[in-house]
């Protein structure tokens, strides 16, 4: 292999590794570049939702989903980064289960069928945990906590 082989291999390494860095996360695991910019309005709305959601899910089930529903409404306005937007989407539809789990154990205590509440009330916290682990593999902070 001549050694200008190796340096342009040398050097295409070095372009690959700058590249895959760019928009991956920083030090502190949090996203930079694109991802970072759409982290950086997402995770302010995610901020809000514990004090709007007002304790343990299931507390008050039809208060919660319509405060995860407006949160749902205003994370999927703001505009997804083209890189790892499939986990974007990822939180974005286990949030909206969340929402959706709640409705239905409103629904459900509603006619006091306790068993489909206490199924929905586990779904809602199965995918609370979704959202979060969603979250934080894309390098949310505020929105990797789990409800």
């Amino acid at each position: 292999m001549t050694s200008s082989r190796v340096r342009f291999g040398v050097a295409t390494l070095f372009v690959a590794l700058v590249a895959s860095a760019c928009g991956a996360g920083g030090d502190d695991g949090r996203a930079t570049g694109a991802k970072g910019t759409y982290v950086a309005q997402v995770d302010p709305i995610c901020k809000e939702l514990p004090g709007q959601v007002g304790g343990e899910l299931g507390k008050d089930p039809g208060k919660q989903a319509a405060a995860i529903e407006a949160a749902v409404i205003k994370i999927m306005a703001v505009p997804k980064p083209k890189e790892d937007s499939e986990r974007a989407d990822l939180f974005i539809a286990a949030l909206n289960n969340v929402n959706l789990s709640l409705q239905d154990v409103d629904q459900a205590r509603r006619v006091n069928d306790q068993p489909r509440a206490q199924a929905a009330l586990a779904g809602a916290k199965a995918n609370a945990e979704k959202a979060a682990k969603a979250a934080k593999e894309y390098g949310m902070v505020e929105c990797a906590q789990t409800l």
